[in-house]
């Protein structure tokens, strides 16, 4: 657990969402159903994985599907929360047993890169505008609040109970502070709220 979270703080600042991403191998898996081949390139779009991988994938793929049709029919049609978390736990098992956690990281960054983004320039939009803020600190504020946005919803994925709290509270004061150390404001994402700090020192930029 200890190695899952170390990891996701060292790419929650490193990675790059998309430089992973590859093509699917479409000989390697043409033997499948059209369903399945689709599936398997849904989760290609976000991770880069070996020709072996990505037919471990279609069969986990496969097996959860069967899993899903089973839970399907025992709730009668329509999911109970129990059998949907259930499920959500079995789809990240069946990643973890084709991937390697950075790369079971990878795909869940790029599953929730556009709604991570989203929500971080929802956030510095409302403060620019309630504060006058200049397009620097909003530069700032986006990149925070999109990374948080972002390695929140991983973390929920990907580590259960207090450790993810712990590893997202531990996340959104790092990134906090990114915003004080570059643009001198001290930001409250949760009462949408601004201190000035200091004033906006551009070369600080370059040290």
């Amino acid at each position: 657990m200890k190695r899952i979270i170390a990891s996701l703080l060292f790419f929650a600042i490193f990675s790059t969402l998309t430089s992973f991403s590859q093509t699917t191998d479409c000989s390697a898996i043409k033997d499948f159903s059209p369903a399945l081949q689709v599936q398997t390139a849904e989760v290609c779009r976000y991770v880069c994985l070996t020709s072996d991988q990505q037919v471990s994938l279609a069969k986990g793929i496969q097996k959860y599907d069967k899993a899903y049709v089973k839970a399907l029919n025992a709730d009668s049609g329509l999911l109970t929360s129990k059998s949907a978390k259930k499920l959500e736990k079995s789809w990240v098992e069946m990643l973890r047993s084709v991937m390697t956690e950075q790369q079971v990281q990878q795909y869940y960054r790029g599953l929730f890169d556009s709604e991570a983004n989203a929500e971080g320039i929802k956030i510095a939009n409302a403060l620019q505008k309630k504060y006058g803020l200049t397009d620097q600190n909003w530069k700032f504020i986006r990149i925070a609040m999109y990374k948080l946005a972002l390695e929140q919803r991983v973390a929920n994925k990907l580590i259960e109970g207090k450790e993810a709290k712990k590893h997202v509270a531990k996340l959104k004061k790092d990134l906090l502070q990114t915003i004080v150390d570059k643009g001198g404001i001290s930001v409250d994402p949760d009462a949408m709220t601004v201190t000035v700090i200091c004033e906006f020192d551009p070369n600080h930029l370059e040290r």
